[in-house]
């Protein structure tokens, strides 16, 4: 009974001829299936199957990465993760330009790096010298994510440990696929 329930609730929304757009959300308003514009918070008529109104979330959250292990320029390993405060400031860019602006960002962030931190010289990597190469990252982070509507506005490493000694084992890594 519950599901049959759940199914009527869910056709009536879908018919439903408002859409609500929360305080902490942007929306792309959509006219036969183009993108039309972009909306702030309120409530919007829409003509179903014809018009809708695809909401998300534009407040800042984090964005993680998973641990990485690169080998630097003179050879020594190098384990690391990082967080960055991640915001969308275009809808219409980051819902129509990328599939997934989520993982779109998280991966961006992951591969700037660790493609910057295998590159640079390792004196670069010490303790002190350390924020300002975080702030060049996160300007190069920036730069990759701006096509896509997102705005990176701080870089963290979350850890960060030098002169590793690998020791490798089959190992399958977990893809977190979560929001923000």
């Amino acid at each position: 009974m519950g599901d049959l329930l759940r199914v009527i609730l869910d056709a009536i929304q879908y018919i439903w001829p408002f859409r609500l757009v929360r305080e902490w959300e942007r929306a792309n308003f959509y006219v036969c299936g183009r993108y039309w514009r972009e909306v702030g918070p309120g409530v919007y008529p829409v003509v179903p199957w014809f018009m809708d109104v695809h909401a998300a979330s534009v407040a800042p959250g984090i964005v993680s990465t998973h641990r990485q292990d690169i080998t630097l320029a003179d050879g020594t390993m190098l384990s690391f993760s990082a967080s960055a405060w991640a915001q969308v400031t275009s809808m219409n860019l980051a819902v129509n330009r990328v599939d997934d602006y989520t993982q779109t960002v998280r991966e961006i962030v992951e591969a700037v790096l660790a493609d910057k931190f295998a590159a640079v010289d390792v004196e670069r990597l010490a303790t002190d010298k350390r924020a300002r190469l975080l702030s060049d990252c996160r300007r190069w982070i920036q730069d990759e994510c701006a096509p896509f509507g997102i705005e990176v506005s701080k870089l963290r490493l979350t850890s960060f440990v030098t002169r590793l000694r690998a020791h490798r084992l089959l190992i399958d890594q977990v893809q977190d696929y979560g929001t923000w």
